[in-house]
């Protein structure tokens, strides 16, 4: 678009499609900063896909596996000691906001912030 800091490309194609870089926050905390063509563009699509479908139980079993690190070792056996503590009081910090950052959709549909979190760290 036009508009700078818009986070949105788009793909030339007919029709056009458009690709929106990924802010890993939840949408409901940057959603009013968003630009005005940014929010056309996702309204006015017919189809909008995302990079993770956390409701899929696929998606969240190969998320697992992912998080898996090798012969059982644990984040503190690989970090330097003060990167973990900060790491471990952030996802503290993150856990404690996440109610807070569910969407009455995604509750609606049964997700709880506990299972997210979960699926996600």
């Amino acid at each position: 678009g036009k508009e700078s800091g818009s986070f949105l490309w788009m793909v030339k194609r007919d029709p056009p499609s458009y690709f929106f870089g990924t802010i890993h926050v939840p949408y409901t905390r940057v959603w009013e900063h968003i630009p005005e063509n940014t929010k056309r563009a996702f309204h006015m699509a017919d189809n909008v896909f995302f990079e993770l479908d956390l409701t899929d139980p696929y998606t969240i079993s190969a998320l697992t596996t992912c998080q898996l690190l090798p012969k059982g070792e644990n984040l503190s056996d690989v970090l330097p000691g003060e990167l973990y503590r900060r790491l471990k009081r952030h996802l503290e910090y993150v856990k404690g906001q996440m109610p807070r950052w569910m969407t009455p959709d995604q509750k609606g549909r049964g997700l709880y912030a506990d299972y997210l979190f979960n699926a996600i760290t």
